[in-house]
């Protein structure tokens, strides 16, 4: 039993049957008639699009009895023998086996000669990008400087493949992607041909499962003809091909679009019931929420939604009154569930759940209703800001409290204060105010280094009230300050909060030497001596040895601790020795300092009222100080 396929069957015959590569149609016809035919030509797209078919008819043009006529007989001789593909002068060649070198060698040995029937002998290369470096070489003078009755018509669905060498001795036609609509007409008018029944539901269906190929198109009609016989249903027609049916990718839509969770429920489920591939679907579905989107846009989609008529009815009624930017939302979160679907072990629960969170997402406001929350609210920041009008980065002293802050408590007076040894009244609360950067620098090692000793032999006085003193025991015979200090317990503590201030003095009057010293180690600090530590090599340790650095240093001891000591420096410390400087200390105050002054910032009710109106901004937030 002899059957020939429907993609055979209607392949077009002229260039006037050729649907969707008008542009190609028009240049050839005119080219023809104007007797301007190039010697080769180049075909590139996708399969199923009219390559090779147009190769054909350009043959029968050229050959035809009645011609050159961009309008073959086909009823000719060679008309008929080239359809049949029986033509003795046209020459079909499958690029991919017919590849080598020698290959092409014996298809230039037989070009000299003239045709035997026809006007011009016709070489048809199919899949040319198959042909080896060598094969492509050997064709380059041939393909030049051919004879003047023979002709090249190369076609390919990468042209990127083929060597710029051979493409620019070639006349290039791209052709195109055939439209939905195209295809369903055409697909439309074989069922009226074959006086076959069939609903739009199952044309709509062959037009969009054929992504642009006519071939595909008429490929996937044979086998559902072959199911359903003269009269075919599309629900049915789906579920055999096991895929959804347009019925089901169009529920899905709706639903997302109306935020129906038990909707995707029951078609998600049906859809696994059916077979259908879950990527396919949420393919389908993605598809569908960007015609939404452009029909929204554009208002009719003209030029850019590919539809047939049966569909146009449907997206409008479901995106009358839908924000456009609610749908581009929607398309976007769909977007990562058919990514997910197609990394997940398990996706048609993927689909299933991604689907749902898409249906449950929160409201997205109107851009009228936010604009009207964002003017209430800077009228109520114009209310709550002080009469003053201070540029403070942080909020004000009036306002009200943060909703959450860092701690806020005051550190106890230093013991070196004279005012710390007696007990005074509590006082009311008051809001924090600044402090001097000298207090808040002791307050910070202080808090760091609570147990600390006072720079005599006494032991720490209580904050409160005062305490009477302990005895210490007596020292060694003869120490030395250095080694008194570093055999007693704290003595880093207070070797760097004695250290600070003279450092605080150096600043102002020697920055640089400052900058130099806050690098090292304070390993004695006191009256009769004081020993900084600097690692190996340290370049800073030698720059503090000068003699005019040494002079600035005891020159801001002097007027700190009432007295000159002894200066030496020593570098013995080994690199990457873990130590406590001041650089580090100060460092770890700023840190701290910034992060409550964010934390403040972050609390202040104005930002959690904007953080209300924009609730997708919470854990991104970014906060920064004008003076920093």
């Amino acid at each position: 039993m002899s059957y020939t396929v429907l993609a055979r069957k209607y392949r077009p015959q002229s260039f006037d049957e050729l649907v969707g590569q008008e542009h190609v149609a028009r240049t050839i016809a005119n080219a023809i008639a104007q007797e301007r035919v190039a010697h080769a030509f180049l075909f590139t797209g996708v399969r199923g699009v009219g390559k090779t078919t147009t190769a054909r008819i350009l043959a029968k043009s050229i050959n035809c009895e009645q011609g050159p006529t961009a309008k073959p007989c086909n009823v000719c001789g060679p008309c008929v023998d080239i359809t049949a593909g029986r033509d003795v002068d046209v020459q079909e060649i499958d690029g991919a086996s017919n590849n080598g070198v020698d290959d092409v060698r014996r298809l230039q040995e037989s070009l000299p000669f003239r045709p035997s029937r026809d006007r011009f002998k016709i070489v048809i290369v199919d899949e040319v990008h198959m042909l080896s470096t060598g094969a492509f070489n050997a064709f380059l003078k041939t393909l030049e400087e051919p004879p003047p009755h023979v002709k090249f018509i190369f076609a390919t669905t990468e042209s990127h493949k083929v060597p710029i060498t051979i493409r620019s001795r070639c006349q290039r036609y791209d052709f195109r992607l055939i439209p939905q609509q195209i295809v369903g007409e055409r697909v439309r008018q074989i069922l009226g041909f074959e006086s076959i029944e069939a609903d739009d539901a199952t044309v709509t269906l062959v037009a969009r499962e054929a992504a642009g190929s006519m071939r595909d198109a008429l490929t996937l009609l044979d086998q559902i003809v072959a199911f359903g016989g003269s009269k075919l249903v599309g629900t049915e027609v789906a579920r055999t091909l096991g895929i959804a049916a347009r019925e089901q990718v169009r529920g899905v839509a709706e639903a997302l679009v109306r935020g129906d969770a038990r909707a995707i429920l029951t078609l998600v489920r049906d859809a696994e019931t059916n077979g259908a591939d879950p990527l396919h679907l949420g393919k389908q579905v993605l598809d569908t929420m960007r015609d939404l989107v452009v029909l929204r846009v554009t208002g009719d989609g003209a030029g850019v939604i590919d539809w047939i008529a049966e569909e146009r009815a449907f997206a409008e009624s479901i995106t009358g009154d839908v924000e456009p930017m609610e749908l581009s939302r929607l398309f976007s979160m769909t977007t990562r569930v058919v990514d997910e679907i197609s990394r997940s072990a398990t996706p048609m629960l993927a689909l299933e759940m991604g689907l749902l969170r898409v249906a449950m997402r929160p409201r997205l406001g109107s851009l009228d209703e936010l604009v009207a929350r964002l003017e209430s609210l800077e009228a109520r920041l114009a209310r709550s800001e002080p009469q003053g009008g201070g540029g403070s980065a942080g909020p004000s002293r009036s306002g009200p409290t943060p909703r959450s802050s860092s701690s806020g408590m005051r550190s106890a007076p230093m013991p070196s204060d004279p005012e710390a040894n007696t007990a005074r009244p509590r006082e009311a609360p008051q809001a924090p105010r600044s402090e001097a950067p000298a207090d808040a620098q002791r307050r910070a090692v202080a808090d760091e280094r609570p147990t600390r000793m006072a720079r005599t032999e006494t032991p720490p006085v209580p904050t409160v009230a005062p305490t009477p003193a302990v005895p210490q025991p007596t020292p060694a015979p003869a120490p030395t300050p250095e080694s008194r200090d570093s055999q007693r317990p704290g003595f880093r503590r207070n070797a760097l909060l004695d250290w600070e201030p003279i450092v605080a003095r150096l600043r102002e009057t020697h920055p640089a030497l400052a900058a130099m010293v806050e690098q090292s180690e304070a390993r004695v600090v006191s009256k009769e001596k004081l020993v900084l530590g600097f690692e190996e090599g340290s370049f800073f340790g030698r720059q503090a040895s000068q003699p005019e650095a040494l002079a600035a240093l005891a020159a801001a001891a002097h007027s700190v601790l009432g007295a000159t000591p002894q200066i030496e420096l020593k570098l013995d410390k080994a690199p990457g020795t873990k130590t406590r400087t001041l650089a580090d200390v100060e460092k770890g105050r700023r840190d701290a300092e910034g992060e409550q002054r964010r934390r403040a910032a972050l609390g202040h009710p104005a930002v959690l009222d904007a953080l209300d109106v924009f609730p997708d901004a919470r854990g991104s937030e970014e906060v920064r100080f004008d003076n920093d």
